[in-house]
């Protein structure tokens, strides 16, 4: 699930090194090399067969209306295109994803849930959370119902009891780990992000402009961004260093773009030419 969800993430990335590259500049050799690396990323989730990735890919495909000009256009490439792809789904991936519907029938979304629960009463009595590692003290106790069609569809659910069960939620890591300031300040420093960033993609939507590419790089960072806190709901990635990368990068077009404003504002006073006397 990891690996799926910081693929997608880096999808609206690599769109815009097509675009706006400067290492290699935009020809038709690196168009082809990130439309490939796109399709390498999609393919992922499908390989992975993980639920996670299937639902990052669907809100990266929402963040992706912004930034067309034809939405109606766009929005009936995106359906013809998953019509026409799920022939060529493997078994196993259509078969996992099945487990949506029946998520309390799925022992990995009852464990979630479990874990969940017990996070949450155990921040009530730790409020600044237990350290890391937190989660090896607990014990769960979930209902496991038979998938309705089988033919024990008509028993009674089954208990089952577990302990030292992960998170599969960073922000349940971050609540039974770092208790509620731990998260408040993940979740600002990530909020904060996407607030810059949202900025700076209407500060510089003018395509002709000097910084023509900032704004489709705040875009991208931003859509990136907002797809890990996505698939951060379900697996337990908060200190993964992938997210920090990216923040930084979004500090550092930040900080460019700000000098950048501020040197062009800055107009020093010059002192007026003293005639010489004769």
């Amino acid at each position: 699930s990891t690996i799926s969800a910081v693929a997608i993430a880096i999808v609206p990335i690599i769109v815009w090194f097509m675009h706006h590259g400067t290492i290699f500049r935009p020809d038709w050799r690196v168009k082809a090399y990130c439309l490939a690396l796109v399709f390498a990323c999609l393919l992922i989730p499908v390989g992975t067969s993980t639920r996670t990735g299937l639902l990052c890919i669907g809100l990266l495909a929402l963040l992706s209306i912004r930034n067309v000009k034809r939405k109606v256009a766009y929005l009936a490439m995106l359906g013809v295109l998953g019509l026409a792809a799920i022939p060529f789904l493997p078994s196993t991936f259509t078969n996992r994803m099945n487990t949506i519907k029946t998520y309390d029938a799925d022992e990995s979304a009852s464990t979630r849930l479990a874990v969940w629960k017990w996070t949450i009463e155990y921040a009530k009595a730790n409020p600044f959370g237990g350290g890391f590692n937190a989660f090896l003290g607990n014990h769960i106790r979930y209902d496991l119902k038979t998938a309705p069609g089988t033919a024990a569809a008509a028993a009674s659910p089954k208990v089952e009891v577990d302990k030292a069960r992960a998170y599969h939620s960073a922000y349940f890591e971050m609540l039974g780990e770092q208790g509620y300031p731990g998260l408040a300040l993940w979740l600002a420093i990530n909020l904060i992000g996407i607030f810059r960033m949202e900025l700076l993609r209407r500060r510089y939507r003018d395509p002709d402009g000097e910084y023509a590419w900032a704004g489709p790089l705040a875009a991208a960072l931003q859509s990136g961004h907002i797809v890990y806190l996505l698939g951060a709901g379900f697996i337990a990635i908060a200190f993964q260093p992938f997210i920090y990368m990216l923040i930084g990068a979004q500090i550092g077009l930040d900080t460019y773009l700000a000098r950048k404003q501020s040197e062009q504002s800055f107009r020093p006073m010059r002192r007026s030419a003293v005639p010489s006397p004769a």
